[in-house]
């Protein structure tokens, strides 16, 4: 009898396998290996309620800015040359409140955003800027970083200008003007690095896209071809006023995407357009997305902007571009992706991100986007589903390793919190932001948890790596899946596999109901003979699989986990 019900399990779990709408509802995470003694920058988590000890909760939760003041808008960003150095900047409050003095607040880290320095500011190196806003931060592939921000002169207009830091982030001591000087206000700007492999003739230039409220109205481009010293006149993108909430993005030969928001009263429409030769000038916007007005609760604005990335993977889905969203088209604020697979010219219908339950009320907004250099998708948003009140609200990440067709989605924040804001000069902000990296996820988001109007800046440790050790470079005859060793296992394995061919592979893990728990490979590999450790600490005794899919093969074996 219980043969025949092992047999009838297998079967259940092939056929669910085989399909490719298999629920995907649940992750399981590498567990970070955190030795304090190792530690050589500060920034320990404090307590459980960081998220530090909470369990089965998978992911350590820091607070980057720790200060009384609020800090909010934040931006974050891997650096090209040195992958392992990360810099996180955000709008800071710590000098004042009321009246709100705006400065920009850093922190770096040197491996991978495990640890991180202790936050401080940049300073004010130009009198006529004493205040600064909206960071963004970017990376060139000379390991430099730039943060590029909104200034509020002596005047009382707003300029663009850009903090350049050649030490990995740890001090800023250029600054360069970018675009102002006049009645103009420049605001919600956005920067964008050409990071191609060779094939663009614009490498390592900048871009910025941001709305003007002056004129002429709408949103401009500026770029930079010597590492931010000097910037190009702007140029048009929209056709006129009204819109804010741009975001670029780089494609595989140099192409500037641009994305942005605008619309009516009831309705939010998402417009597109994009330059062909290194942002000299944009064609025709189009509409590529429109719905209902999402009612954002937690905003004082309002407002939601879009966000783009473009697949630089050189995989199957190269050159693809990737646009995320908010409306209320379902009755409530959702996340929405649209993809396109021509430059733009045509795209998707709309793929609902977040996986709760459609209509149910909750809120889900500010989404964010990356894509990797092996083509997967990251998008941080906030959610409101573990609440009954769309201000107490969590961080979440949505992640697809199929071009945006399907997503799991986990919660980063290992507790909620209530967005508020001490008076509207400061507000809880309008975005928040994520970097991804090869394994490494960086998030950045605006957090209550401590209470009142604190508000900080925090981020989540995000490693999906596993061992994947090269066993033989040889050419084996055939594709085969072997069975795990040790088998029974406790909480260690070893698994290995044969590729004939290079090309994109996968190795999944999934439980006895076909609920996926972990992806060990995926990627592009080269022809020979591998092995990845599979650690399992954090899961139940039980039956699980293991699936491998690559040029066309398939296999499927059981493993046994026994604590």
């Amino acid at each position: 009898m219980k043969n025949i019900f092992t047999l009838s399990l297998l079967l259940t779990i092939i056929l669910l396998t085989a399909n490719t709408s298999i629920s995907q509802n649940i992750r399981f995470s590498k567990p970070h290996d955190f030795d304090r003694g190792n530690v050589i920058i500060s920034n320990i988590p404090e307590s459980p309620r960081d998220g530090y000890s909470q369990l089965p909760y998978p992911y350590v939760n820091y607070n980057l800015s720790r200060d009384s003041f609020p800090q909010n808008e934040p931006s974050v960003k891997f650096n090209a040359k040195y992958p392992n150095k990360v810099l996180a900047a955000w709008r800071d409050f710590r000098t004042g409140v009321s009246p709100a003095l705006r400065r920009i607040g850093y922190t770096y880290s040197t491996d991978g955003g495990t640890t991180w320095s202790p936050s401080q500011l940049i300073p004010a190196l130009d009198p006529n800027h004493p205040l600064a806003s909206d960071p963004v931060v970017v990376s060139d592939t000379n390991g430099n970083f730039y943060v590029a921000t909104v200034s509020l002169t002596s005047a009382g207009a707003l300029d663009l200008v850009v903090f350049k830091s050649t030490d990995g982030g740890a001090t800023f001591g250029t600054y360069y003007f970018v675009q102002g000087g006049g009645a103009n206000d420049e605001d919600k700007e956005w920067m964008i690095c050409d990071l191609t492999k060779g094939s663009s003739p614009y490498k390592n230039n900048l871009y910025i896209s941001w709305t003007r409220f002056g004129t002429p109205p709408g949103i401009l481009c500026t770029k930079s071809t010597n590492g931010g010293v000097n910037w190009s006149s702007p140029v048009q993108v929209s056709s006129g006023g009204g819109v804010q909430g741009s975001d670029p993005a780089i494609g595989p030969n140099g192409e500037v995407y641009v994305v942005w928001v605008g619309g009516t009263a009831t309705q939010d429409i998402i417009y597109f357009n994009k330059s062909t030769n290194g942002g000299a000038s944009f064609g025709t916007e189009a509409n590529i997305a429109q719905g209902l007005s999402p009612n954002i609760t937690i905003s004082s604005s309002g407002v939601t902007f879009p966000s783009i990335d473009c697949d630089l993977s050189g995989g199957p889905r190269n050159g693809y571009l990737y646009t995320v969203w908010c409306d209320a088209r379902n009755g409530d604020p959702d996340i929405f992706l649209i993809r396109s697979t021509n430059g733009g010219n045509n795209w998707s219908t709309p793929v609902r991100v977040n996986d709760d339950a459609v209509g149910n009320g909750k809120l889900q907004c500010w989404p964010w986007i990356s894509v990797n250099e092996q083509g997967n998708i990251a998008i941080l948003y906030y959610d409101s589903r573990n609440s009954t009140s769309t201000n107490i609200i969590d961080a979440w990440l949505a992640r697809s390793t199929d071009g945006g067709l399907t997503f799991i989605n986990e919660r980063l924040s290992s507790t909620n919190f209530t967005a508020s804001s001490p008076n509207s000069d400061v507000r809880f902000g309008d975005y928040i932001n994520v970097d991804y990296s090869g394994s490494r996820v960086a998030t950045v988001w605006t957090d209550q948890r401590a209470g009142g109007s604190n508000q900080e800046i925090y981020t989540a440790v995000i490693d999906l790596s596993v061992g994947i050790n090269p066993i033989s470079t040889k050419t084996p005859e055939n594709y085969s899946l072997s069975q795990n060793y040790p088998n029974p296992f406790n909480p260690v394995t070893k698994i290995k596999f044969d590729i004939k061919k290079s090309g994109f592979v996968k190795l999944m893990v999934y439980d006895s109901r076909g609920s996926l728990i972990s992806e060990l490979v995926n990627g592009n590999y080269n022809a020979g003979t591998y092995e990845v450790t599979f650690d399992a600490s954090k899961l139940s005794s039980g039956v699980y699989f293991y699936k491998l899919q690559t040029g066309g093969f398939e296999s499927i074996k059981k493993m046994m986990l026994i604590k």
